[in-house]
This record gives C-alpha cells, sequence and structure tokens, in this order.
C-alpha cells in the first residue's frame, strides 16, 4: 500500500518497519502486531502518514498512555515551538545533563561579523558551536545550505573563542548532501535516527529519559505556553512540585496536576 509523507513523498507503507515502532517503545510482539492489524483496515491509497500516526497514538492512549508519550516524542519536540528558541534551550538542558556546561543564543563577534550562537557548549577542555535547525512541520529536512553557513559561520569564531568543532543538530532528518558535506568538514551531526551509531537526538533523550514535557499526553496547549514562560522544559521537572503546588502555581485543577505527575513518575521509571 502506498502512503504520503507529509514532505509529499509517496512510499510503500512498511509493516514490519512500522511495528518495530511499537515494539521500542514497549509493545510486546504480539501487541505490535495487534495493532498493526487494526491500522491495516484504514490504509487506502495515498493514505497521508499523519492519519497513521493519530490512529495509532489513539489506539496506545487507551492502552498505556506511557507507550503513547514514548511513540509521539518526535511530534512532542516540534511542539516545543513555535520558534526554535525553545528547542535551543531544550538542547542546551539536555546537553547539560551530560555533563556539557551550556549557554544558549549567544552573541558573539567573529573576525568579520558578529553571530548569534545557538548553543555553546563546553566539556573536558573542548568547547563546542552548536547550530540548532528546528523544524515544526513533519517531512521537513535541513540542507546543504544550513550546513554551508554552520560551518562558514565555524570559520569565522574557531581562532578567537577556541572551539573544538562545529555541531549541527536538528530534529527531523537531513538531506544527503548536507551528510556527505558535513562529514567532510569534520562538522557533527545530530539528528533524528541519525547517526545510527548510538549519538542521535532520540538517544540522547531516552538514554537518561530527558524527555520534554509537551510529551505528556495529558498537558494542554494553554497549560504548554505557561511552562515555557516559567522555563520547564523537561517532564521531569514536575516532579519538583507536589500536585498541591503544581495546581496552586498553574491554577489548575488537583485532579489535572496528579495526572501530570503520576505520568511522568511512570515515564521516567
Amino acid at each position: 500500500m502506498i502512503i504520503t509523507k507529509a514532505s509529499g513523498e509517496k512510499v510503500e507503507f512498511s509493516q514490519k518497519k512500522y511495528e518495530e515502532s511499537l515494539h521500542r517503545v514497549g509493545l510486546t510482539i504480539e501487541e505490535a502486531k495487534e495493532i498493526s492489524s487494526q491500522i491495516n483496515q484504514d490504509l487506502y491509497p495515498n493514505v497521508p502518514s499523519d492519519r497513521i500516526f493519530l490512529r495509532t497514538h489513539q489506539f496506545l492512549k487507551k492502552k498505556n498512555k506511557i507507550f503513547a508519550a514514548k511513540y509521539s516524542l518526535k511530534r512532542a519536540i516540534m511542539n516545543l515551538g513555535p520558534a526554535g528558541y525553545f528547542f535551543e534551550r531544550y538542547m542546551a538542558t539536555v546537553l547539560a545533563a551530560y555533563g556539557y556546561k551550556t549557554r544558549y543564543n549567544q552573541l558573539v563577534e567573529g573576525k568579520c561579523v558578529e553571530h548569534e550562537v545557538d548553543i555553546i557548549a563546553e566539556r573536558d577542555g573542548k568547547k563546542y558551536m552548536i547550530e540548532c535547525k528546528y523544524h515544526n512541520q513533519s517531512g521537513r529536512k535541513s540542507d546543504l545550505k544550513v550546513a554551508l553557513y554552520t560551518y562558514a559561520r565555524f570559520l569565522d569564531l574557531k581562532d578567537k573563542y577556541q572551539f573544538s568543532q562545529a555541531v549541527l543538530m536538528t530534529n527531523t532528518a537531513f538531506t544527503a548532501e548536507a551528510v556527505k558535506y558535513s562529514r567532510c568538514m569534520g562538522v557533527k551531526v545530530v539528528g533524528w535516527r541519525y547517526p545510527q551509531s548510538g549519538e542521535s537526538l532520540e538517544h540522547y533523550i531516552e538514554s537518561k529519559k530527558l524527555y520534554p514535557v509537551t510529551v505528556l499526553t495529558s498537558l494542554t496547549r494553554q497549560l504548554n505556553h505557561r511552562f515555557r514562560e516559567e522555563n520547564i522544559v523537561l517532564a521531569v521537572d514536575l516532579l519538583k512540585f507536589t500536585p498541591q503546588s503544581l495546581a496552586k502555581r498553574f491554577k489548575i485543577s488537583l485532579g489535572l496536576a496528579q495526572r501530570l505527575i503520576s505520568e511522568v513518575s511512570v515515564l521516567i521509571s
């Protein structure tokens, strides 16, 4: 069956890959096959991949909200926006959990011109210039142009600030040209399911359970906006509150506060 991806690309639906994605979030092989069978009944020629995602998410929410949260991780990162600033702040928080000293949204003067560096990260005596390319729509890729200006910025800054390496991070994927150029120039690239050597974006997140607060199925749009204002980026940040203090601080019902904290507790357990 041919489906339509968010990018508009037409591809063959792979039941095997679909079931593997369900298995990755915690479902047994039998449970994955069960949901796959139900989804197959909804397939029709050129069905949008977004419809498959939404139907799957509905099934998972009924079965287990934690599975639903993990399955929607990519979408949750897109919901950090609408501006890329929030993705930068999130990635700085993730890197800090790995022992990096981070600063984000920095204006620095290069050899030739002033630049806005998304993240400056330091660890083990090395300093990294990190460019974050955020997309809030599925199917968008970071292309060669992004890789080119990342490396050009690095060249203008590296001597003055003693940067060891340029790093390009995105919440989606890279084009083949962007990867090829970055490898050639020594720019480290980190994206969704890339690289597959254990340093992909979701690996950094899932290894230490650094899920964004937007992954929580009980989160409302209004509350997400309030959390951004209060610099609450990680789901685990909610465990700093009791249900009572969370409800009072954000003027939400005690029931919603309890559901949010309970969901986080199970998610990181």
